[in-house]
C-alpha cells in the first residue's frame, strides 16, 4: 500500500470514529474535527484553509521600514513546545547572521531557561509597572542572542499589568521602540496560549504570527479555535502573515507522520515547516546545554535551521 493510500484510510478512519493502529483510539475526536477528515479525504482540503477573515485592529508603530520584524508566536494550547521553538528560532536566527531578540511576554517567565539564562533577571513585568523603560533589561543568551524576560511578579502585579495593557494598545509598539532595535533584527515573540490581551499587544505590532501545532488529533481539533481567536488581525494591507509550524513530530511513530500530513493538507503552504522530535530538545534545559549547538547536528537542530531559513524568506 502506498503512502497516499495509508494517508486516505487515516481519514476515513478518523471520520468514521474508529482505531488506527498501533491501537490509537480516537473516539474522543469531535464533530468538527470529523467532518473536516471525511472531506479532507474527499479531496476538498483546498476549501478548509484558513477562510476570509473579518477585518480587526492593527496598530501603526511598526510602518516604519527600518524598524525590526516582529514574529508572534502562538499556540492555542500549552504543551506543544511554543517555548522551545522560541528560543530555538532566536538562537538559531542569530546564528545565521541574523541579530535576534526573544521577548517573553508570557508571566510564567519561563523562556530564560530555554537560552540558559536561569536566575532571577528583571523583566518586563516589575520594570513597566514602576514606569521604567526597557533599555536595560536584554540579556545575551545562546548564540549572543538576547533575551528580555517577563521577570517574576506575584499575582496584584500580574492584574495591574494585565489592566493597564487592556487599556493602551500602543504599550508594547512603544517599549519596543525604546529598544534601539533596526532594520536588521527580528524580534521572537513568546505568548500564553490562548486570547490574552498579551495576544492583542503582541498582534498589533506582528509582521508574521507562527502557530506551533503537535501532529495530533486535540490540536488539529483546535485549529478553528485558534482561527477565530486571530481573525480580528489578520484583515487589512498592514495585517500580519500567518503561517503553522508543526512540532514534535515523532519519526519513529507513524501515526505522528500521518497526522503531520493530514495537517499540511489542512494548511496547505501556511505550513512553514516541520520539526521532529528530538531528546536533545528536551534534555537541553536540564544540562544548560544549547540544543541548536553545530556540534550536535540533530535533527531537531536541522530542522529549526530550516525553519528559520523559511522564515527569513517570508519575512523579506
Amino acid at each position: 500500500m502506498g503512502r497516499a493510500d495509508h494517508i486516505s484510510k487515516l481519514y476515513t478512519a478518523l471520520g468514521a470514529n474508529s482505531f488506527i493502529e498501533p491501537a490509537v483510539a480516537l473516539e474522543s475526536a469531535s464533530a468538527p474535527l470529523r467532518r473536516l477528515l471525511d472531506q479532507l479525504s474527499q479531496g476538498a482540503a483546498g476549501a478548509l484553509r484558513p477562510a476570509e477573515l473579518v477585518e480587526g485592529p492593527r496598530g501603526e508603530v511598526y510602518s516604519d521600514p527600518l524598524a525590526p520584524k516582529v514574529v508572534v508566536v502562538v499556540s492555542a494550547t500549552g504543551g506543544v513546545g511554543r517555548s522551545t521553538l522560541v528560543a530555538a528560532l532566536a538562537s538559531g536566527l542569530q546564528r545565521q547572521g541574523h541579530p535576534a531578540l526573544a521577548l517573553d511576554l508570557d508571566p510564567q517567565n519561563a523562556l530564560r531557561h530555554h537560552l540558559c539564562l536561569g536566575g532571577d533577571l528583571a523583566g518586563i513585568g516589575a520594570t513597566s509597572l514602576l514606569n521604567q523603560t526597557w533599555e536595560a533589561l536584554p540579556e545575551r543568551g545562546f548564540a549572543g542572542c538576547r533575551l528580555v524576560a517577563f521577570g517574576e511578579t506575584d499575582l496584584v502585579q500580574q492584574q495591574s499589568l494585565t489592566r493597564w495593557l487592556g487599556q493602551d494598545l500602543e504599550f508594547l509598539g512603544k517599549r519596543l521602540a525604546g529598544l534601539g532595535l533596526n532594520g536588521q533584527d527580528t524580534v521572537v515573540i513568546d505568548l500564553p496560549a490562548g486570547s490574552t490581551v498579551y495576544l492583542n499587544q503582541a498582534m498589533s505590532v506582528a509582521d508574521v504570527v507562527l502557530v506551533v501545532v503537535k501532529p495530533d488529533a486535540a490540536s488539529f481539533r483546535r485549529l478553528a479555535n485558534m482561527d477565530a481567536v486571530l481573525a480580528p488581525y489578520l484583515e487589512g494591507e498592514s495585517a500580519p502573515q500567518r503561517f503553522y509550524a508543526i512540532n514534535q513530530v515523532d519519526a519513529s511513530h507513524a501515526f505522528s507522520q500521518d497526522m503531520a500530513e493530514v495537517f499540511k493538507l489542512r494548511l496547505g503552504d501556511a505550513v512553514l515547516g516541520e520539526v521532529r522530535r528530538d531528546p536533545a530538545f528536551c534534555e537541553a534545559p536540564a544540562y544548560g546545554l544549547d540544543p541548536l549547538d553545530p556540534a550536535l547536528n540533530s535533527v531537531g537542530c536541522q530542522d529549526v535551521n530550516a525553519l528559520c531559513r523559511a522564515l527569513k524568506a517570508r519575512l523579506n
